[in-house]
């Protein structure tokens, strides 16, 4: 019985060429744009993470103190006591991470971390001929530091290891070509509150992310402390985990540890993350939209089946179908008709991809890219495949519901049909 079950729904398919054509056109539609939206959207988004996880922490342990001081009556008396200061002078004791050497051997002793490297970021002018511009200054351990962030792999220009003795700094490539700087050429870096360093440029890097290019340098940590003047100070710990995902998990864990604020990399990027997540809801929402533009293609022309079938119908009842049978028979015209258009839809979709994936372009905004940026996800074909076959039994379960209901009689006597 199966197979004549078989036989009778791919018979009724092949009968109506066209119509269940056109049903097939409609889920291969929806799959191909599910594939191919997914892709342009996932390809933008994966490209930004995978450059910010590889120039970026991901967890800062900062230098803000979760405990602070007590009031200055309680380390006066040495005691609790109970009063309100009515305007506290702010003390002139410099912010920093206490003992960083044995933090960061603390640190690097928890499970899942790679490695840590302490530094000190500020804002400084970098000063080239008459040229002044505005740079976010990191102070780094160069050896230490590669191994959380991996800055040795953007040098594009230069060398990363020169900058290991002092004197030296790393550049990004929308600095150097703003001001005209070059590797070679000898730069002024200084900040308001510290002093001003005649520096080499040993380096200039091209992370692939314009808003860090175009405002980040490096130079050694000791560097560092001497403009901002803030000697042996080191105001935050960077660490690298074996699993970003985790990042939000251990940086509650470090605050609960040593007492520092910490902040993983979702945090920090938390504003474009909420973006991404908002994005991929309205297109979840387009998607389904179009899919179920699919399914009522299928539902209509099931239904008109039934309709014309409805003494052939009585007829297979009559001769001992049963209503299982008839049922089976409708859901299994769905299934095909949904696995022949996503299978459509799915190889239609990969070309599709592969050629967006050429298409020249040029982006300079968050990330850049002379392509298109495409992320070909082989999970999208099988969720492709499945949310097609789930609208298809959807859409043919009410016309095969009715067919199965249809009883010999009521056709003889003329109720039906």
């Amino acid at each position: 019985m199966p197979r004549v079950v078989l036989f009778i729904a791919l018979r009724q398919l092949w009968a109506r060429k066209l119509l269940n054509s056109i049903a097939v056109l409609g889920v291969m539609l929806g799959v191909l744009t599910l594939i191919a939206i997914n892709a342009i959207m996932q390809g933008f988004q994966v490209k930004f993470l995978d450059n910010i996880l590889k120039i970026s922490p991901h967890v800062v342990l900062l230098d803000k103190q979760l405990r602070p001081a007590p009031p200055i009556l309680a380390r006066f008396l040495r005691r609790p006591v109970v009063a309100e200061v009515a305007h506290e002078t702010p003390s002139d004791r410099q912010l920093r991470i206490n003992r960083p050497l044995e933090l960061l051997r603390s640190i690097e002793a928890l499970p899942g971390v790679v490695a840590a490297a302490g530094s000190l970021n500020g804002s400084a002018v970098l000063v080239f001929g008459p040229k002044q511009y505005p740079v976010d200054m990191r102070g780094i351990e160069p050896v230490s530091q590669d191994r959380v962030t991996q800055v040795s792999s953007y040098v594009t220009t230069g060398s990363y290891r020169a900058l290991t003795g002092s004197d030296g700094i790393i550049v990004g490539a929308g600095i150097a070509q703003r001001i005209g700087v070059r590797v070679g050429d000898r730069v002024s870096l200084g900040s308001p509150l510290g002093q001003t360093l005649s520096l080499k440029v040993v380096g200039i890097f091209d992370a692939g992310i314009p808003p860090v290019d175009a405002t980040r340098v490096y130079v050694s940590l000791r560097d560092a402390q001497a403009i901002l003047g803030k000697p042996d100070v080191v105001g935050r710990v960077e660490v690298r985990l074996a699993t970003p995902a985790r990042a939000a998990d251990v940086a509650t864990q470090l605050e609960a540890v040593f007492g520092y604020d910490a902040e993983s990399w979702q945090e920090s990027n938390a504003n474009f993350l909420a973006l991404f997540k908002q994005q991929n809801s309205i297109i979840g929402f387009v998607i389904g939209a179009i899919l179920a533009v699919g399914g009522f293609g299928i539902l209509a022309i099931q239904i008109m089946i039934v309709l014309q079938k409805t003494r052939d119908i009585a007829i297979l009842r009559s001769v001992g179908f049963r209503r299982t049978d008839i049922l089976t028979a409708f859901l299994l015209q769905g299934a095909i008709i949904a696995l022949v258009g996503a299978a459509v839809g799915d190889l239609s979709g990969h070309y599709l991809v592969r050629f967006l994936g050429t298409m020249k372009t040029k982006q300079e905004s968050l990330v850049r890219s002379e392509t298109f940026l495409v992320h070909d996800d082989p999970k999208m074909y099988v969720y492709g495949a499945l949310f097609a076959l789930v609208v298809g039994l959807l859409a043919s379960f009410i016309p095969a519901w009715r067919g199965s209901r249809v009883e010999p009689v009521d056709v003889l006597r003329g109720q039906i049909g």
